[in-house]
């Protein structure tokens, strides 16, 4: 893993969690970029951050000072409605679509008592 950024991208909060959407051109992403180095590598990869990300192409440019400084890769994007989640809105059907699971029918009520 390196240091590197990532330019056009956004982060906003999903949750819990920092979400990439698209961002204004020239605006910029810092983070660590990671080789996968096998197709099981990506397969487990993609497995963990589960449908609610898909694949998007970007030009990584590492901020260490080793070479390579840019190189060509992908990274994990959200796939969802980027307005919703600017906004803070929690669509419940695309959640499930995206998790391939279903949230009980109180799950609001138990989320809005402090449970979860």
């Amino acid at each position: 893993m390196r240091p590197a950024k990532i330019e056009g991208y956004s982060l906003t909060k999903w949750g819990d969690y920092k979400a990439l959407i698209g961002g204004e051109p020239g605006e910029e992403v810092h983070g660590m970029a990671y080789e996968v180095c096998s197709p099981e590598h990506e397969f487990n990869l993609a497995y963990y951050e589960t449908n609610a990300y898909d694949l998007a192409p970007c030009l990584r440019q590492f901020t260490d000072g080793a070479e390579p400084k840019k190189i060509i890769g992908r990274t994990f994007m959200y796939a969802g409605d980027t307005a919703a989640l600017k906004e803070g809105r929690f669509d419940r059907k695309l959640w499930e679509f995206r998790m391939g699971s279903r949230l009980p029918e109180n799950w609001h009520k138990r989320r809005g008592a402090g449970d979860g």
